[in-house]
Order: structure tokens, then sequence, then C-alpha cells
């Protein structure tokens, strides 16, 4: 039988950085927790999440987290990976701390709506991003951010990466676009992902300017693919510009024949909307 998860006694409430302590009441009546520690408004009951769901997505984000560094899409503790829990809620890497040495257990559940979360540990540090995300792109059920080297490349060199083979069906777009700058850990750094994904409607990924990629997807296991994609793409594209004299050389597929994968692997390549001079 399934047993219902409820927030704990070490909920706090943070934006990533910092957490503040919140005083918690138990209500029976209703059986949720209420955060009024100043007689403030009160916000809509915490949602109650079944235990084997939140129990489930935190092995899949723990499983998907230890492959980040094998794969080469981190260094240490760097990058970050979530599943969205219901409505408002989503599991999610904790911060400053090796993979290796985690348990699935102590990630994080964190309600969206005001950065309170669950557990033993805090979320990582872009806990923003991750907000930002789930709060305005409802269809999102996975975010997984990496630092790979060769996708950071063309993030510092402020490069869009081109559609240039089949790895980019993942990111489904004509390019994986580079966000204006913000810095890591930032509710701006959210706001910058999200300007970019709009820029082109239905792309799953960007590259966070100077940072890393952030790939979205409707499963932990898509969205990690798309991540390792980008790098793919990244890593393809700088050797194909070296050998043929830089990125001019490089054979960028027309528009026909990106449409023509689109449709032989069933998705719509995500195009930045045409402007009129």
């Amino acid at each position: 039988m399934m047993t219902a998860w409820s927030p704990t006694q070490s909920m706090v409430r943070g934006n990533g950085n910092e957490a503040e302590d919140v005083t918690l009441s138990a209500c029976h009546a209703c059986e949720h927790v209420q955060m009024n520690p100043r007689n403030e408004p009160e916000q809509e009951p915490a949602q109650k999440l079944d235990s084997e769901l939140v129990a489930a997505a935190q092995l899949r984000v723990h499983t998907a987290c230890l492959r980040l560094v094998s794969d080469g899409l981190v260094v240490g503790s760097a990058g970050n990976i979530s599943e969205r829990v219901g409505q408002h809620h989503f599991v999610v890497s904790p911060g400053g701390h090796s993979y290796e040495d985690l348990t699935a257990t102590q990630y994080p559940v964190v309600d969206a709506r005001d950065g309170s979360f669950s557990g033993p540990l805090a979320p990582t540090s872009e806990l923003a991003l991750h907000r930002s995300l789930y709060q305005e792109r409802p269809e999102v059920h996975s975010i997984v951010h990496t630092h790979s080297k060769f996708a950071a490349a063309f993030a510092v060199a402020r490069i869009d990466l081109p559609f240039i083979c089949n790895e980019n069906i993942g990111p489904a777009s004509e390019h994986i676009l580079v966000t204006d700058y913000a810095a890591p850990g930032t509710s701006d750094l959210g706001a910058q992902a999200l300007a970019t994904f709009a820029r082109q409607p239905g792309s799953s990924a960007v590259l966070l300017a100077n940072h890393g990629v952030v790939a979205i997807g409707p499963t932990v296991a898509k969205a990690y693919v798309i991540a390792a994609q980008v790098e793919w793409i990244a890593e393809v594209t700088l050797h194909a510009s070296q050998l043929r004299n830089g990125l001019q050389g490089v054979t960028v597929l027309s528009h026909d024949m990106q449409n023509l994968i689109g449709k032989n692997y069933g998705f719509a390549v995500a195009r930045q909307p045409e402007t009129k001079d």
C-alpha cells in the first residue's frame, strides 16, 4: 500500500544560497504543514506527495548524478539534476557534496513556490534556476544542468551551436542558443534561461553564458541524453571547425534537411521567429 509523503520538521525556506528556519505547525484536520512564522498571509497548503513516488524520483536523480562525473559532463560536485514530483514539488541534487558520497534518500524535496525543502541536505546553489523553470514551464518534468567542457567553451565564446547531425534530434532546434550572462546561483540565471528558451519555442536545451548547459525533458533519462547530445554536438562542431579553418567551414544542414530529419524522427525543429527590418 502506498503511503503519503509530507514535509517534515527539517523543512527550511531559502533561495538556494541561504536557508531561513521556518516555524512549522501541524494541521491534524488536513494533514499538511503550515508555514506562518510571523503571522504572514497563509500560503496554499503543502501538497501531499506519495512517498513511493518521491523515493523513485530520488533514486532516478541520484543515479543520473552518478553518471555526470563518469560521463565527463561535470567535475567534482558541479552540475545538478532535478525531477518534478506532483504539481508544485521537485527532487533536486544537494549542493556541495560528491555524488558518490550520497544516498538517494539524502536528496531534498523542494516546493517550487517558495523554495522550502525537506531533507537532511540543502539543495543545489542553482535552486533558483530549477524553481524558475518548473514554475513557468509546467510541461517540464526534469532539468539537467551540466558543465561539460566543449559546450562550456561555446558558452564562454558566446557562440550558438548549429544543427549539424542526428544528435540534434534531442535539442530539437535549429540552434542551441546562448543566454545573456547571469551570475551563478541567482534568480537572474533562471530568468535568462527562460528568456532564451522563449526565443526558440520547442527547444530542449540552451547554453548558459560562461557557464554550461541546461537541458529540459519529460523524464530524467531524456533530459540527460539531451545534455549529453549537446556536449557531443559542441565537440564535433569544434573539431570540424579546426579541420575546415574556422566555423565558416562547418557544414550546417539546410532547413529542408533539418525538417526531413525532424519528420523522420517525429519532432518539429524549433526555430527563432523571423524578424522584419
